[in-house]
Formats: C-alpha cells, structure tokens, sequence
C-alpha cells in the first residue's frame, strides 16, 4: 500500500496488477476505485505525474496512457505548472437515451433538450429519405444498420453507428435547412459526449432497438412516405433526463 504525496489528501494506492489487463488499464481502474471508494471530491489534487509513476511503480508512457483513459471517461484533469498535476475532475452530466447512458461535458447545454429536437424532425426527415433516397444511399443504410447488429456488445460503437445511420438518413433530404438544423444538433450532442455505459437492461433491449432501426430503414427502402413516418415515430428514442449538471 502506498500513501499518495498530493499534499493536500491521504490517498492509498495498491500496486498494479498486470494480470489479464494492460498496465494502464489497471492504473487507471484503481484511480476510479480510489475515487468512489474514499469519496474523492471534484478538484482534490491526486499528486503529479512523478508522484504517481512511483506510487504505482509503472513507466512514464504507461501512466500517461492511464491518465489519457480516465480523462477520456471524465473522472480525471491533468492541468500545467507548478502548482499542476492531477486533479479529480467535476463528474459529467448525464442523459439516458434508450438503455445507454451518455456521459457528456459538464458545461454542455441542455443536450437533452437539442436530442428531444432532433427526435421531432426525423418524421420529415425520414419521409423525405423515402422519396429522394438513391439507389447508393440505401446501400449506405443498409450496410450501417447490418453493423448495427452486430454490437450488442458494443454500447459505445452502437451508439455511433446509430447517429451516423441518421446522419445518413438526413444528407438524404431536400430540404436544405432541415438537413442543415438536424446534423447542427446530432453534432451538438456527438461533440459533448465523454462516455458510454450501457444500463442493466441493454442487452435485453437491445434486440427491440436495433429491430427499429432496421424496419426504419426498411421503410425508406419501400419508397413510402407514410410507412417511413410511421416507422420513424415508433423508433424515436426517449431522451430521460437524468440530470442537466453535476455541481
């Protein structure tokens, strides 16, 4: 066991295990567990880099792939000078959006809202998609929802695939400006995501989901209007707001 050297709290680290994980993982999973396990609060300094290459007796390049990993989740800042190191970042808000939860930056604004728009403009967008749609667009639907399927265990990927299914379905309009405020508000939401998780009943949903999107699809394919209405109204995902920000 080893006491961290913050200055500020009394941290303590157990060394890595490399054991069926990277180094970096392993790091990066006992810096999370520290972090809940002893109630770590949003700006507490957990040392500098040297001071936590060794605690955790572990090279330069691996700790910094550590410190790349929980920064990429949300739960830690690396911030310059003297005075720098390595702080416990402010927790991300959080959105639920059909059995996934969407961690996102914690000065996002109001992305449920932009989501809760962008779910009411895929009945025209979809209507339009079935009247314009081209032969070599529907190939590009159809190869997105195919690899849709074959996530279910792949929250994050899925969830890409998903956006970039409707992405595609909107380049498929003719109306400029719908197209135009659609992706502004899909890229809203892509760019302020930070994470992924699915909740406790996504893989029993996850089938039914992807079951959607692909009659969605289909619905463009038949060249009706109506079906890919109909078929956009039943897949429209509810975006849950389980909290705009985290203080």
């Amino acid at each position: 066991m080893i006491d961290s050297l913050d200055g500020g709290i009394s941290l303590t680290f157990d060394r890595v295990s490399t054991d069926r994980v990277s180094r970096a993982e392993s790091v990066a999973h006992q810096v999370s567990e520290l972090i809940s396990r002893q109630n770590v609060q949003p700006g507490a300094r957990l040392g500098r880099k040297s001071d936590l290459r060794d605690q955790f007796g572990v090279a330069a390049s691996t700790l910094n792939e550590a410190i790349r990993l929980l920064e990429s989740r949300g739960l830690v800042e690396a911030r310059p000078g003297p005075q720098g190191g390595i702080f416990v970042a402010k927790p991300t808000a959080q959105i639920r959006l059909s059995h996934l939860i969407l961690g996102l930056d914690a000065t996002s604004l109001s992305i449920a809202d932009a989501l809760e728009i962008r779910n009411a403009l895929e009945l025209p967008l979809a209507a339009h998609a079935a009247i314009h749609a081209d032969r070599e667009g529907l190939a590009r639907l159809e190869r997105i929802v195919r690899r849709m399927g074959e996530l279910q265990d792949d929250p994050a990927e899925y969830l890409r695939q998903n956006w970039q299914l409707h992405e595609a379905i909107a380049l498929l309009s003719s109306n400029e400006m719908l197209r135009t405020i659609y992706l502004s508000l899909l890229d809203t939401a892509r760019h302020s995501l930070r994470d992924v998780a699915p909740d406790a009943h996504f893989r029993e949903a996850w089938q039914e989901n992807w079951a959607l999107h692909r009659e969605l699809v289909d619905a463009i394919a038949s060249g009706s209007p109506g079906r890919a209405r109909i078929a956009a109204e039943r897949h429209a995902p509810y975006a849950e707001r389980l909290n705009d920000t985290i203080a």
